[in-house]
């Protein structure tokens, strides 16, 4: 398999807007809202999606097939993501078995769209009878997919699924660009504005988590994954380039509530777990809570065990926020989910909880 990074050059959008959206994640219905809220038009605006277009959510198929459209009709540019590897996983029978590993886990995947819509199951036969039966029958989006370049740049703008290696050659393995983690941390500065996703940037929070685009002006990175699919908190963030302005606009899935009072919580220093430096220590358990000790954070405290959970060898606290958001009576939040008497709560793209008894649903 050619590895080298593929990479796509088109001219900058001098009229009209330039909107990038990333880790789409087969949510078409929430993809299909975004875009009716940015009032996305047709032959005037350009459209630039980051990668990760499938797995993970409920409408892979139907979402490939939706922007191959817009691919053949529209001002329409796509990059391949590393979820979007299935599609080379199938074509070249590239490691089946892990990928078969992957696909028993995994409940919403293109793969298991494409086998059900031709009536076959990957349980029942052998894995290269699987993907050529795969093959045959959706050569024309798998082909899409695996067509995608790794990035696309313009004369003031690089963009990329994960990261870049540096602007020259952006990277020697595709799987640097593709599948780098943590690409806004690194010490790196770049003369063209860099986007890109792959990483929820809430995964970027100590303090309050945050869920839209962050903008590092020091290295000229943009990072826009906002969890959509991968977080319960994760919304589907749009960055929107016009002239010399830029701005984001978001839309989520969760539950929306009113606020039935005024609440001001008093002065608190809030810290947020993120997945990555999640890892806890239980140090003793009640029936609701349990007393946590977080090396990341340097501090024990009482969780929720809601909050504690398993993967693998690790105990996290995957998510959790003591930050008491402030609310105003009339105001509308999503509700991420609800615990004892509480509920965790998302306003302006920022995470928090609340009382239930200050909330009502709409």
């Amino acid at each position: 398999m050619n590895r080298k990074v593929v990479v796509k050059r088109l001219k900058k959008k001098e009229v009209g807007r330039e909107i990038v959206i990333s880790d789409i994640h087969g949510n078409l219905s929430l993809y299909q809202r975004l875009l009716q809220k940015i009032d996305y038009k047709k032959g005037e605006d350009r459209l630039i999606l980051l990668g990760d277009l499938v797995e993970k959510g409920p409408q892979n198929l139907q979402l490939v097939r939706f922007v191959m459209q817009q691919v053949e009709s529209e001002d329409v540019h796509c990059i391949t993501g590393n979820c979007d590897f299935v599609a080379k996983n199938i074509l070249y029978n590239y490691r089946l078995p892990f990928l078969k590993s992957v696909l028993s886990v995994r409940k919403n995947s293109l793969i298991h769209e494409m086998a059900s819509e031709i009536g076959i199951e990957m349980d029942r036969m052998d894995m290269d009878e699987f993907a050529y039966a795969l093959r045959k029958a959706f050569l024309k989006e798998l082909s899409f997919l695996n067509d995608l370049p790794h990035v696309i740049e313009t004369e003031t703008t690089i963009y990329a699924h994960a990261a870049i290696e540096n602007e020259e050659t952006f990277g020697d393995d595709f799987r640097e660009v593709m599948a780098s983690p943590f690409f806004f941390t690194r010490p790196v500065s770049f003369h063209k504005k860099v986007v890109v996703g792959h990483i929820p940037v809430s995964e970027y929070c100590d303090s309050i988590a945050r869920f839209d685009p962050l903008f590092d002006g020091t290295k000229n990175i943009y990072s826009i994954d906002g969890g959509n699919m991968v977080k319960s908190a994760g919304q589907l963030n749009a960055l929107i380039f016009e002239k010399d302005h830029c701005m984001s606009v978001h839309i989520e899935d969760q539950p929306v509530y009113r606020v039935v009072r005024d609440v001001n919580p008093s002065i608190q220093i809030p810290f947020y777990i993120n997945f990555n430096q999640g890892k806890i220590d239980v140090l003793e358990e009640q029936e609701q809570q349990a007393l946590v000790y977080s090396e990341h954070h340097h501090r024990q405290f009482w969780i929720d065990r809601a909050f504690v959970k398993t993967f693998g060898n690790d105990l996290k606290g995957t998510d959790y926020t003591n930050y008491h958001i402030p609310l105003k009576k009339g105001e509308h939040v999503h509700v991420v989910f609800t615990y004892s008497n509480k509920a965790q709560v998302k306003k302006n793209g920022f995470l928090g909880w609340a009382f239930l008894e200050d909330l009502e649903p709409v």
